[in-house]
Formats: C-alpha cells, sequence, structure tokens
C-alpha cells in the first residue's frame, strides 16, 4: 500500500512539477513576444519619421544624406535586435521539459501482494501472479500500439494528448 502511495505521490508531484514548467514557459514566450511587439512598433514609428523627414526634405529641396542615415542606422539596430528576439522565442517555444524534472519512475510491474484470507480459501495459494511476464524494455511493441508523432512514447487508446510530451494528438 505504501509503495502505491508513494506512487501515486510522485505522479502528482511530477504533474505539478511539469504544470509549473508549462507555466513559467508560457510567460517567457508571452515576454519574448512583448518585447517583439514594442520593438515592431520602435520600427513603425522610424520608419513614419524617415518618411515624415523624407518628405520634408524633398518638399524643402535639401533632401540630405546623413539626416536619412541616422534613422536607417536605427531602424536597422532595432531589425537586429528584433531577429535576435525572434529567434530566443524560438528557442523558448521549442523546449522540452527537462526529463530530470520527472522524478523517480514508478514501479511499472507492481502487483499488491496476496491477501492471506484470499490465499487460504482459494485453491492456488501465493501463486496468483505465476502468469505475470514482467515487461521486457526492448520488447516490440504491440502492433495496436500507438506511439505519439512528437516524442515517439506509447500512447493510451483514446488518448486526446501525449501523457510525455503533451502534443495534441486529434
Amino acid at each position: 500500500m505504501s509503495d502505491f502511495l508513494s506512487s501515486a505521490k510522485n505522479f502528482v508531484n511530477s504533474a505539478v512539477s511539469r504544470t509549473g514548467w508549462e507555466a513559467q514557459k508560457q510567460m517567457r514566450v508571452r515576454s519574448k513576444q512583448t518585447e517583439i511587439d514594442k520593438l515592431l512598433e520602435q520600427r513603425q514609428q522610424l520608419m513614419d519619421e524617415l518618411g515624415q523627414v523624407a518628405m520634408n526634405l524633398y518638399q524643402q529641396g535639401s533632401l540630405s544624406d546623413s539626416q536619412l542615415s541616422r534613422l536607417c542606422a536605427s531602424i536597422f539596430e532595432l531589425d537586429h535586435d528584433m531577429r535576435t528576439r525572434e529567434t530566443q522565442l524560438q528557442e523558448v517555444k521549442n523546449e522540452a521539459y527537462p526529463v530530470d524534472q520527472l522524478g523517480p519512475e514508478p514501479t511499472m510491474n507492481y502487483a499488491p501482494p496476496p491477501s492471506s484470507s484470499n490465499a487460504s480459501t482459494s485453491g492456488n495459494p501465493a501463486n496468483t501472479n505465476a502468469s505475470y511476464v514482467a515487461p521486457t524494455p526492448n520488447a516490440a511493441p504491440d502492433a495496436q500500439t500507438q506511439r505519439c508523432p512528437q516524442c515517439g512514447n506509447p500512447l493510451r487508446p483514446n488518448a486526446l494528448y501525449c501523457r510525455s510530451c503533451g502534443a495534441k494528438l486529434r
């Protein structure tokens, strides 16, 4: 019974840890997207200013390169900064939940011991799990076992999301 409780506790702890990690990841994605949006706004303001300055100078007949080059240099800096942040945003989106945070693996072949009243009344004492075969890690999966297209882990029948990576399946 304590193995079951320990396994359940580990499962809940890992689920809470995963949920917290996913929430932090989503906050980082939103933060990077907000930074990119602000840079796009600044760029648009500079482009508007550049257009206004160019039009005014053109109308006055005194269009000079130094005034325009300052604005163009600022726009190029913003473009470079925006590309850097878009790369960072993509890295955050591509992050996977670290395996080392999952905690200990639950016991997959756990079978509760037979109760003493059950063993004495049945004709098959203490050998209730005689036909049980422990799963082998390198065994070929059943033909009916579906795998996640993202991470390749086995899926439950009729699952909507992958238990391992959270990918939407339907």
